[in-house]
């Protein structure tokens, strides 16, 4: 028994990270930003070992089990966030400010990202959302000095306040009912054939909710929204790709574990809410003319599609969103390291004006930011439209023509919101000089694009493993 604790390894690397960095922030002089940055690589490389080698362990199966499944989606946002966390050291070096605090608040999402990934009781992810809100108001207001930031934090913590209370009713409620937290009993007490209750549904339905406002799903997406137009970059970065896919494999946890047997009114809440964020996802960036936001609204449609993808909760469901999410990640990676590039007089550029003639002034990163718009549009052959190909063989084989009927006009809005990028960099006389852009940067661009381009060519080179492990959940 005892060795089925080493399940937290990647947990305890991650803890002592914090300590480590705190005793260097208090006692080691000279320190910058590329301190603690080279301090969370290594334990974040630690984290990752321990997620891959033990992978099939639990400590109590009925509170926290790892999988090949939770493992996959621990080993992306521990990648990711490796990733987005170097190039974070460049902004904070060219802002010459401390990011201890970042970093340490990003190593606690982590940890508590992963806790969310291999929880198996809804009590444990009632205690643990409540403190993901918290860290991303305490992210929010890192190096705040606009009023605008202040307001924003004070209105996301009060409805983060709202939505975890919905999160602890609706656990509360399913206890009632049930007599446990755990995901096993609720399955099996639903399986059973017993019928869904008033309370049942009410419990339900807020723990969905809740979940839905941790994926910015509309119309719970406003703090979203808000948080990346006013949050630092690394910040903005962080939030919109690391989390993201922690969510979604807690989501697609409980609803094949337990809500699927619970009613068939999971399908069409589901449909509902997709819809709703596909289309103001893609309505809302038409015309805008920040870019943050634009990528905001963008995010926002992305999880409408996911949302389809997996009402279904099938192998092949799973599997296509699984590939969707990648494609996603890749193409914001992407996006946001272009931003990372992109500075006039040492301040980074927001709005789709400062873009203007950017292929005159900049050719490499204008080139870089069409291919990833290219594939965020699902314009063929781009790896987007592979993602959505695969999602959309998934719906025509099930024969919901409908749904591929709202994806499709869904796309054409958006692919315009991407296209107004392009229009921008491409044929807008330039308007504004660009400072040096860090070799760095063009570094990440070409891994990225090298990684783009090899999903591109052979899909399956991404997906094989991937379609084996997500196979197992089921």
């Amino acid at each position: 028994m005892l060795q089925n604790w080493f399940i937290l390894m990647p947990e305890i690397s991650l803890l002592s990270y914090l300590a480590v960095a705190a005793l260097v922030n208090r006692y080691r002089a000279g320190k910058t930003a590329k301190t603690f940055f080279t301090l969370s690589k290594y334990f974040l490389l630690a984290a990752l070992l321990g997620t891959v080698v033990f992978y099939n362990l639990s400590v109590f199966p009925c509170w926290m089990k790892n999988t090949p499944y939770t493992t996959l989606f621990k080993v992306v946002i521990y990648l990711v966030a490796f990733a987005w966390f170097y190039l974070s050291s460049k902004w904070f070096l060219n802002k010459n400010r401390s990011s201890y605090r970042f970093y340490s608040l990003g190593m606690t999402a982590l940890l508590l990202l992963g806790i969310l990934i291999s929880a198996q009781n809804f009590l444990l992810v009632a205690g643990v959302v409540p403190l993901l809100c918290l860290i991303n108001y305490a992210l929010l207001r890192l190096h705040w000095d606009e009023d605008r930031i202040i307001e924003m934090s004070r209105l996301y913590l009060f409805f983060a306040s709202l939505f975890c209370l919905l999160l602890w009713v609706g656990a509360v409620l399913l206890w009632t009912e049930v007599q446990s937290f755990a995901f096993a009993d609720i399955y099996d007490y639903y399986n059973a054939g017993r019928p869904m209750t008033l309370v049942s549904y009410a419990a339900v339905g807020m723990i969905m909710c809740s979940l839905f406002f941790m994926l910015a799903v509309a119309p719970f997406h406003s703090w979203f929204v808000g948080i990346v137009s006013v949050a630092i970059l690394p910040v903005c970065g962080f939030i919109t790709l690391v989390p993201p896919f922690a969510y979604l494999a807690c989501l697609i946890n409980s609803m094949v574990n337990i809500f699927w047997t619970a009613g068939e009114f999971i399908k069409p809440a589901l449909l509902i809410f997709a819809s709703i964020s596909l289309f103001i996802g893609a309505l809302s960036a038409n015309g805008e003319k920040n870019l943050r936001e634009l990528f905001a609204f963008s995010s926002i449609y992305h999880i409408g599609f996911l949302l389809f993808t997996i009402v279904s909760f099938n192998d092949n469901s799973v599997l296509s969103a699984f590939a969707y999410m990648m494609v996603y990640i890749l193409a914001m990676a992407g996006v946001y390291t272009v931003f990372l590039g992109l500075k006039s007089r040492g301040d980074y550029l927001t709005g789709l004006s400062d873009i203007d003639g950017l292929s005159v002034s900049k050719p490499y990163l204008s080139a870089a930011l069409l291919v990833f718009m290219v594939s965020l549009a699902g314009i063929p052959p781009m790896l987007g439209f592979l993602g959505r190909l695969s999602v959309i063989n998934n719906l025509v084989v099930e024969e919901r023509w409908g749904d591929v009927v709202v994806l499709l006009v869904s796309m054409l809005f958006m692919a315009n919101a991407y296209l107004q990028v392009i229009r921008t960099a491409y044929f807008e006389p330039l308007k504004k000089s660009f400072d040096r852009t860090d070799k760095a940067i063009y570094i990440c661009l070409f891994v990225n694009l090298v990684l783009v381009i090899i999903s591109t060519l052979n899909p399956g080179y991404l997906l094989h493993d991937a379609e084996l492990i997500l196979n197992g959940i089921f």
